[in-house]
């Protein structure tokens, strides 16, 4: 994982732990703004992907969730997988 992908992944992970449930769009923008970070739909889905492979998210095809490990992990209270 290069340092990028880390730092985009932990901030959707960020952003998600702040919204009950969040649609792509609204983390794009979020990421966009809040990050500064620009990336296309197409990237964060993939990263979603892999949050929800490591467990940390749940996504239904449109919203996102966090789950209790990576409420943790976003409040570094675990360590984040493979960073």
């Amino acid at each position: 994982m290069t340092e990028s992908e880390a730092r985009r992944r932990k901030s959707l992970l960020a952003t998600i732990a702040f919204e009950p449930a969040i649609g792509l769009t609204r983390l794009r923008a979020e990421l966009d703004v809040v990050h500064g970070i620009a990336a296309s739909l197409d990237l964060i889905r993939a990263d979603i992907d892999w949050l929800v492979e490591m467990g940390l998210v749940r996504f239904n095809g449109e919203l996102a969730q966090i789950t209790e490990r990576g409420r943790d992990v976003a409040a570094l209270r675990a360590k984040f997988p493979g960073a």
